[in-house]
Parts: C-alpha cells; structure tokens; sequence
C-alpha cells in the first residue's frame, strides 16, 4: 500500500490573508476618481451643498427615506469642516450668481438603489474536524490524545441577498464653473436585504473624507 502523503498546514501569516480575503469577499466596489492635479483645494473656505439628486427611487419605501438620505449626505458633507451654504443662503447672499458666495459648488446624484438575490449552487468542502479519544499506558495510566481528520461537509443551496448603491459626486469652482473634482462609486454588498442606507452613508463619508484630505493637504 502506498503511504499517504503528509499534508502541510498553512502558515499562520497565510491563514490570516486567507480570512481577510475571504471576510471581504461578499462586499465589491467599483469606483473612478478624479481630480485637477493643478487646483489649489486649500482655498477652499465655503462650499454651497445642493440637495442631492435622487435619480433611482423605483425601490423606495417611502417619500421619509428621501428625507433620510438628504439628512444623511448633508451631514458627511460638513465633514471637510469648510462653511457649508445651501442654495438657499447662497441666493440670499448672491442674489444675482448663487454660486458666487461660495468657493465651491457641490452636487451629487443618486445612480442606483437596488435590491437583488442569486442562488449560491450546492458545494462540497474538505474540512478539518478536531476529535479527542483516550488511551491506557503500559503502566495503566489513562491518557487523553486529540486527533485531526478531514471530511467532507456539504453545503446545500443557498439564495443570496444583495444590496446595490451608485452615487457620482461632483466638485466645481464658483468663478470658473470647472469641474475640480469627481467620483463615481458603484457597491454592492452580499448577505444584505435592504442595506443601502448603510451603504450610502459610507460612500458619501469615503467621498467628503476624501475632500477633507485634499484641503487639509
């Protein structure tokens, strides 16, 4: 018979890189940036904040999710830490050029909000399962030995909830109109039903985040 081969475990440096690979597994995000390498960001003092357009609202529960959403974009908005007007301030302010009184204009838009299922198929995994069995010494001494076997698990199907967000940013110059900076992130997230509102909230965080480091420098 020939003998089995031995099988080596994983280092304990891999099996944490295979965890977090794998925990990361049912989030993807695809995202574009960009930015004027030659805009001066630190000028920015004010920003006038738009409301936020709500483009895909098919799957909304009701009109107090869009109140919800609006409060929740306003706050990451303020992140950056510069004097935030809304349009209405601003038209106060400027009468005749809204966009005037502020350093910066902002406007986002709502892309995607979708709820969805897949069926995961039926798979088989090789697991390890520890087993304890006790033995008796030459000299009577019961002792206690742990072993290792490997078996097989089968994992029946399973249907998958998914939650789906598309948001795009835009940043212009008051006084040119330029675009200065964009962004248009897309994520979806496994094992979630009804989900994006959390998932909103850190897109819109991630983005004003990524304003404040700018300005700062």
């Amino acid at each position: 018979m020939r003998p089995r081969p031995k099988i080596k475990s994983l280092p304990a440096f891999l099996l944490a890189l295979c965890l977090v690979f794998s925990a990361a597994l049912p989030v993807s995000a695809e995202k574009t940036d960009w930015a004027d390498s030659n805009y001066d960001f630190h000028k920015i003092q004010k920003a006038l904040i738009y409301d936020i357009e709500l483009s895909d609202t098919e799957e909304f529960e009701s009109d107090l999710l869009e109140q919800t959403l609006q409060e929740e974009y306003l706050k990451n908005a303020m992140r950056p830490g510069y004097r935030v007007l809304d349009a209405q301030k601003a038209a106060l302010l400027s009468p005749e050029n809204p966009v005037a009184a502020a350093d910066v204009y902002i406007k986002a838009e709502l892309l995607k909000w979708h709820d969805d299922s897949y069926e995961k198929p039926a798979y088989t995994s090789w697991e390890t399962q520890r087993s304890t069995r006790t033995r008796r010494l030459p000299n009577g001494e019961k002792i206690e030995d742990t072993y290792y076997t490997t078996v097989p698990v089968y994992h029946p199907p399973q249907i998958i909830y998914t939650s789906t967000v598309r948001l795009r940013f835009e940043v212009f110059d008051s006084k040119t109109g330029q675009r200065v900076m964009a962004r248009d992130e897309l994520r979806l997230r496994d094992d979630s039903h009804h989900g994006q509102k959390g998932i909103f909230g850190r897109i819109c965080k991630s983005f004003f985040n990524d304003l404040k480091k700018k300005i700062n420098g």
